[in-house]
């Protein structure tokens, strides 16, 4: 089951696990604006508006934290991903972007899983997945039952004219995020 909020709301879930206490205290520094570690994510898109950039770093304990950022698509486009061997905690740091997430066995796989990626590929599901909105301090973790697509945006749709579409890409700025990828192992 997919957890989604506020990173301050997971105290409790850390405490479930104190092995993960240093990635509490890496996720807080992300989120703190004089660390190093906040700095070098805000960094990300300094030059490189809508392009993908991203650095992967070793926090020990087989734990890696790949810090990105990366132009939004329409939903439309949305590629659907689970994983089987890591639990991804996804931290928005700056920026904004929607989420869709489903339970895995609601989605109809399009490639064999790849083990050396940790990655199997989903066409959509006929049933709607959940959708999330992700902004400055919003956490996600997604276990590997949880389908996952990130980096998109929707139309909003006017109240004053039905005809007027906006689409949200114009609305939210390109997201500069954190992506700590958890073997499966501390969740046992």
């Amino acid at each position: 089951m997919a957890l989604v909020g506020d990173f301050r709301q997971f105290e409790s879930f850390f405490a479930l696990y104190p092995s993960l206490m240093e990635v509490k205290n890496y996720l807080t520094q992300a989120l703190t604006i004089d660390s190093a570690v906040y700095k070098r994510i805000n960094a990300l898109a300094g030059t490189t508006e809508n392009t993908r950039v991203e650095f992967t770093y070793e926090l020990g304990g087989n734990i890696r934290a790949i810090e990105q950022t990366y132009p939004l698509k329409s939903h439309t486009e949305a590629l659907y991903e689970s994983h089987k061997k890591f639990v991804d905690f996804q931290l928005c740091v700056e920026g904004a972007e929607y989420f869709e997430v489903g339970y895995i066995k609601d989605f109809t796989p399009l490639t064999p899983y790849n083990e050396s990626k940790d990655l199997t590929i989903y066409a959509k599901p006929i049933t709607p997945p959940h959708r999330f909105f992700f902004h400055s301090g919003i956490l996600g973790i997604f276990f590997p039952q949880d389908v996952h697509a990130g980096g998109l945006t929707y139309p909003i749709q006017s109240h004053t004219n039905a005809q007027d579409t906006t689409n949200t890409i114009d609305l939210l700025t390109q997201p500069k995020k954190v992506v700590l990828k958890i073997p499966i192992e501390y969740f046992a």
